[in-house]
């Protein structure tokens, strides 16, 4: 794995395991805009080139040119990619939004139908490709909510396969719940990091993704079986109410 000055980080090992890729797949191209960092990753026959952004910088800002650098790094235009992945939240609202609308634009522009991607799906690939072969065990796959809550969902990997578990919620730290399984549990994540010592007496295994959530994306659009939608068909997954609902419903409940 080499990494340059500009956040970007090529790697040419494929995924390992049982994972079957589409052919006619060659070139994908994935954005995510969740978290502060934000994330652009494109995969090319087995080859992941990524680039993390700044967080100092808005998501609108750096795009396209965040995308078209990472394409360049990757040795590839735009018009090689045959498929566009949006990571489709939980994360900031407003990430969310941006992510969404970008891909709508460029999918629009370019004819594409697009492939979302939940964020917790696209953190725990990126955990099964580090762990692919070792003993199975209860993987949670968690992001920083902010408000002292963590989003999670919970995977069963049986050693070379994640198998989610129920779907993703949000919820305090303190109240995060797993089914027990031989081999104990692992948590990823930017929550698993920043709540590190809340679990720290039940996992051994507690640390971030190792790649960027935009890689996890593209090799789990690369992989197949993700349906692919057109752009107005895209839906965020939020899981949480975004703040502007709840302060409207609460000053609507402080009226006599």
């Amino acid at each position: 794995m080499a990494a340059s000055d500009e956040g970007e980080v090529v790697t040419g090992k494929r995924p390992k395991g049982p994972v079957e890729y589409n052919i006619a797949v060659m070139v994908v191209l994935a954005l995510e805009t969740v978290t502060p960092k934000g994330s652009v990753a494109v995969w090319r026959d087995g080859r992941i080139t990524s680039r993390a952004g700044d967080a100092a910088t808005p998501h609108a800002a750096r795009f396209p040119l965040a995308w078209l650098d990472t394409l360049a790094t990757a040795g590839v235009g735009l018009d090689a990619v045959n498929a566009l992945a949006v990571v489709s939240g939980p994360g900031s609202f407003t990430g969310v939004r941006i992510g969404m609308a970008s891909a709508q634009g460029l999918a629009l522009t370019r004819g594409w139908q697009v492939t979302a991607v939940p964020t917790l799906d696209a953190i725990a690939e990126c955990w099964r490709v580090a762990h692919a072969g070792q003993p199975p065990r209860t993987v949670i796959a968690c992001l920083d909510g902010l408000r002292s809550e963590v989003f999670v969902r919970e995977f069963h990997f049986d050693g070379q396969v994640m198998h989610p578990l129920g779907e993703a919620g949000v919820m305090s730290p303190e109240d995060v719940r797993w089914t027990p399984q031989p081999g104990g549990v692992s948590l990823v994540g930017s929550g698993a990091t920043r709540y590190a010592a809340v679990w720290s007496g039940v996992s051994d295994d507690i640390g971030e993704t190792g790649e960027s959530i935009a890689a996890g994306a593209a090799r789990l659009t690369a992989g197949g079986g993700r349906p692919a939608a057109s752009p107005h068909a895209l839906r965020p997954l939020y899981v949480r109410r975004p703040d502007v609902e709840l302060v409207r419903e609460r000053g609507r409940s402080n009226v006599p």
